[in-house]
Parts: C-alpha cells; sequence; structure tokens
C-alpha cells in the first residue's frame, strides 16, 4: 500500500527552512510556515482560498450578495502570487505555496522601484496578494500594453488575523503608500448593474479578462470572466489538450455561450470565432514539431534561473532556448527564451498527423 503524502510539507529556500500546507485542511493549501529554534510556528503566510465563479452575471450577484453593495475590480491575467516580509527580507510565494525565485528577485527589485520596503515597515506582519503581468514563468498570455519585465497589481491584503482587508481599507493603504492595485471598476448593487454590464462589454470587447466582485466587508468574492479570453485560451492550449483535464474545454465553451447570451452579444459572431479559434489552434500537419508554450523572462542573475528551472522541472520538460544581456527598468538584466514541452499531447498528436490508427 502507497504511504500517503503529508499535509504538510517541507522545504528549502537558500539558506531558510520553511513549511508548506499541500491540502485545504486547518489551513488552506499553501500555506507557509516558519519555525523558531524551538520548532515552534513563528510566522506563518496564509495560503490564497479559491474564488467561485458564475456563469450568469445577474443571477450570481444576487445568489451571493442579496441586496448588498458590492464592488467590482478588474480580473487580470497573469499569476497569483504573494509578497511578505520574513527576518527583514522580501519573499514571494507561488498559490502552492512554494517561496519562487523569480517572484522574490522581483519582489526585491519592486521593493525598490514601488517603496513596498515602507509599506512592510508601516505593517511587518501583513501579506501583499496580487497578480503578476508582463514578462513571467507560469503564463505565457502576455498583456500586450505592459513594457518589459515583470509588474505586481495588489488585488488583496492579508491582515496578521489571516483575514482580507475590507476593499476600502485596502484602497485607503495603497493610496497612502502610492501602491499599484488592480483596477477599481465601481461599486454596484444587483439593482444598479447597468453600469457594471457595459463595462463587461467593454472589457469583452478589449480582450480583457473580466471581474471579480466583492462585498464590502472583503468577506465574500466572485469571478465573472468573458468570452474572449476563453476563446483565446481554446485557440492557445489546443495543442497541450492531451495534457489537460477536458474540463478546461468544456467550460470555457460554456461560459462563451452563457456570456454570449446574457450579454445578447451577436451569436453569428461569436459562433464563428469559437469555430476559428478550434481551426487555428489545432496543429497542421507538416509544420508540427511538439507541443510546447514559450516564455520570455528576464532576472538578474544566472543562478536565479538556474533555480526556477530546477523547480519547473518538477512538472514538465524545460528547454532553454536563449540567454542573452537586457537593460529591463533601467537595470542590467538577462533575458530568458525557454519552452515548456508537453509530451504526453506531443505523443499523441504526432501519432494523429501522421495516420496512425487509435482507439477513441
Amino acid at each position: 500500500m502507497t504511504e500517503k503524502a503529508p499535509d504538510i510539507q517541507e522545504m528549502e529556500f537558500g539558506q531558510h527552512q520553511y513549511a508548506r500546507s499541500r491540502r485545504n485542511r486547518e489551513d488552506l493549501r499553501g500555506t507557509l510556515y516558519f519555525r523558531g529554534g524551538d520548532s515552534n510556528i513563528t510566522r506563518k503566510v496564509p495560503g490564497f482560498p479559491t474564488i467561485k465563479r458564475s456563469y450568469r452575471l445577474g443571477e450570481g450577484i444576487t445568489r451571493l450578495f442579496g441586496n448588498e453593495c458590492f464592488w467590482a475590480e478588474e480580473k487580470l491575467d497573469g499569476y497569483n502570487a504573494r509578497i511578505f516580509s520574513h527576518n527583514g527580507q522580501l519573499f514571494g510565494a507561488t498559490r502552492g505555496g512554494f517561496i519562487c525565485p523569480f517572484t522574490t528577485e522581483w519582489a526585491r527589485i519592486w521593493e525598490e522601484d514601488l517603496n513596498l520596503g515602507a509599506f512592510f515597515s508601516d505593517y511587518p506582519e501583513y501579506t501583499l496578494c496580487g497578480e503578476v503581468c508582463g514578462d513571467n514563468p507560469y503564463n505565457w498570455q502576455r498583456d500586450p500594453d505592459l513594457p518589459e519585465g515583470a509588474h505586481f497589481f495588489i488585488f488583496e491584503i492579508t491582515a496578521p488575523d489571516q483575514t482580507f482587508l475590507a476593499p476600502e481599507k485596502r484602497y485607503e493603504i495603497l493610496n497612502g503608500h502610492d501602491l499599484p492595485g488592480v483596477r477599481v471598476l465601481g461599486k454596484y448593487s444587483r439593482v444598479e448593474t447597468d453600469g457594471l454590464y457595459q463595462t463587461l462589454r467593454e472589457l469583452n470587447h478589449r480582450g480583457r479578462e473580466g471581474t471579480v466582485l466583492k462585498d464590502t466587508p472583503g468577506r465574500r468574492r466572485m469571478k465573472f470572466v468573458t468570452p474572449s479570453t476563453d476563446i483565446e485560451d481554446l485557440k492557445d492550449t489546443l495543442q497541450i489538450g492531451f495534457d489537460l483535464d477536458a474540463g478546461y474545454f468544456f467550460n470555457r465553451y460554456l461560459r462563451a455561450a452563457v456570456f454570449v447570451r446574457e450579454f445578447g452579444l451577436d451569436e453569428d459572431e461569436y459562433a464563428r470565432r469559437i469555430g476559428r479559434a478550434f481551426l487555428d489552434g489545432i496543429p497542421r500537419a507538416g509544420e508540427y514539431g511538439e507541443s510546447r508554450k514559450k516564455y520570455v523572462i528576464h532576472v538578474l542573475t544566472k543562478s536565479t534561473w538556474e533555480t526556477l528551472r530546477d523547480m519547473l522541472r518538477g512538472s514538465v520538460q524545460i528547454k532553454t532556448d536563449d540567454i542573452e544581456p537586457a537593460m529591463v527598468k533601467g537595470r542590467e538584466m538577462l533575458r530568458i527564451r525557454f519552452r515548456r514541452i508537453y509530451h504526453k499531447s506531443t505523443h499523441r498528436f504526432r501519432r494523429i498527423l501522421k495516420g496512425h490508427l487509435h482507439e477513441d
């Protein structure tokens, strides 16, 4: 009988020892623990909870918020990161609770450029939760409006009692420290949503991801995405589809269809766009080499890349394509181009495109 992996995994980052929660138990998955000399936990960095979505905006608002007011914030397309201070240094953790060399290095850049140091001087036990966008090693879909480098946009602040600050309190703190937050789209109630519907139509038209809605105390939240991003996901991920859960595609088709009907969009237009995404996403015979995703990142040292590469290799093959010097944000950095290679999809598509027989 295979022994079950422990809920708490001991970890190491450089000279720092910590542990992470592997599952949602007493603490959320991704919670980080630091211990003192007596092995007692001296610092806990809370994990980030999953956010449920609604496929229909109006009904979702009624079910979650009732007659209460709520805030709408733009949902960005990057990766979820938590930045915190420990023993006088900033660290960056992924959602799974891994201290990430890339995120940590950029957190220390942002400490200088965004004055994160002043925030943690005032709130040393707090955690900044946000989206890292731009050039990054976890999301190949890059916002074309952002300049080179990685960019951090704060969407939550976690207090020492492991609760999120209320949105208005967060806005106040971010404004007071001149820190970047996600865009606030407005404050609404279920009987006053015309402006929110129009905003989501505009976000969809611009190819933006969507919104996260939060109650005024900061305890309840839901996400709602646009069909433009769902269709882009379909096109971009079909070539690695055999490495993904089948529900990944079905849910995006379903979300796009429900949005189109709720918002009264042109069904013929979106039928064409969804079909085009499928045709464009499938590899072409004679042109296909492998199922991969390409990334560009910028780091200060080669050792940061090597540590990150070793961490990423735990789940997929990594190939380095190019390393060259670059000037980013006034700093001498290294531009790294690399690929994630998905072997299951590569094997299946090679056989399909070569005409091999198989059972469905």
